[in-house]
């Protein structure tokens, strides 16, 4: 009888991600300003609006892999749409939580659901410009009430929104090739960055980061302070003073070639893009929050990287809500959402575990993570 359930439990579980296949994820690159709604999976105006990630592996991420989506949970609404992650698969399991419903409460059903892929949304509206979390606390109308993405904690995104428990620890770090001593590049000869170096036939920038990340400017000088990289000091300073005089060069390559920089930093629209520019050696330092940047540059075929062991910063991902009083059944839902949410964070097994488990094993949490896992959910 327990094998029946089992294999019933299996087979249901296939139908959905298949399913979910067959309809296919939001493009990524859509560049139609009006095709925004193509980022959206299910009703836009759906009583709960979840944002998630196409490319923030290994957090909040799309996969038609079926073993990084599967579970030993039963998929909720983001897993039957193929995305996955540790911040995904502690949303999902909230999902599937709020399906049962409540005394005060009917039970969530899986058309209530939307979701709005925001790499893609991102692409579609403003390109490389502007904050994702414009998506759920913007001046415009927002898309999303709940966003699922590996979102850092600070005070300017205290204001009007909704936060959970802190529910994951990492830092700022970066990671170099492997037996690759650091080149010369053009600005060691006063030169700008964008200038293709002798003999190159490639655009080569010191830096890659994400724009619009904690990483790019916290980062920054969190590396700086540690006097981590003391021959690229001056260099690293004139990128936060924003005095860069080879703007007008950047530019020039920007509108030729699609690449953004400034001085020795090269800035991409998704950690996809940084990590292929990593792999194919287009930039020597990538920059990011530790766990994103090794997990993106190990998904190239044949990356291998030094470093990315030490981090910078101290930095306590959250998932981020808000409420709209003049909604009130949109309101209630997300405060459901975030009162179950903390409910399964102190329980035992804690959501934290299992999602930690789900995504990275068999690796074993740092012993400041596993400290931290304690801080918040308590000792098992």
């Amino acid at each position: 009888m327990k094998g029946r359930f089992l294999a019933t439990c299996c087979a249901l579980t296939i139908a959905l991600v298949v399913q979910a296949t067959a309809q296919g994820a939001p493009r990524t690159a859509a560049k139609d300003p009006k095709s925004i709604s193509q980022c959206i999976l299910g009703n836009p105006q759906a009583r709960l609006r979840v944002g998630v990630r196409h490319h923030a592996r290994p957090f909040s991420y799309h996969s038609s892999t079926l073993n990084e989506v599967l579970t030993a949970a039963t998929p909720g609404p983001l897993a039957a749409s193929n995305y996955t992650g540790y911040v995904v698969k502690i949303c999902d399991a909230v999902l599937n939580e709020m399906r049962i419903g409540s005394e005060t409460m009917a039970p969530l059903q899986s058309n209530d659901v939307s979701i709005l892929d925001i790499d893609c949304a991102q692409s579609a509206s403003l390109g490389e410009a502007g904050s994702r979390f414009r998506f759920i606390n913007g001046s415009e109308k927002p898309l999303i009430d709940v966003l699922c993405d590996p979102a850092t904690i600070t005070n300017d995104r205290r204001t009007g929104m909704m936060i959970s428990a802190p529910i994951y620890l990492t830092g700022v770090s970066y990671i170099t090739p492997k037996n690759m001593q650091r080149p010369r590049v053009p600005s060691d000869d006063g030169h700008c960055p964008s200038f293709l170096p002798p003999g190159s036939d490639k655009i080569f920038y010191l830096f890659g980061m994400v724009g619009n990340t904690t990483a790019a400017g916290d980062g920054v000088r969190a590396v700086l302070d540690a006097d981590e990289l003391p021959n690229d000091r001056d260099a690293l300073i004139e990128f936060l003073k924003e005095t860069d005089k080879c703007s007008g060069a950047a530019t020039t390559a920007a509108l030729e070639t699609g690449i953004q920089g400034r001085g020795p930093v090269r800035f991409f629209r998704t950690h996809a893009e940084a990590a292929r520019a990593f792999c194919n050696q287009e930039i020597y330092y990538y920059v990011g929050d530790r766990e994103i940047i090794t997990a993106n540059a190990a998904s190239v075929p044949g990356c291998d990287f030094d470093n990315g062991t030490r981090t910078f910063t101290t930095d306590r991902y959250a998932i981020f809500g808000r409420i709209d009083y003049n909604e009130k059944d949109r309101a209630l839902l997300v405060a459901r959402f975030f009162e179950v949410l903390s409910q399964k964070i102190v329980s035992h097994p804690s959501i934290l575990d299992q999602a930690f488990y789900d995504t990275f094993h068999p690796t074993r949490p740092t012993d400041a993570l596993d400290f931290f896992f304690r801080s918040v959910r308590g000792a098992p």
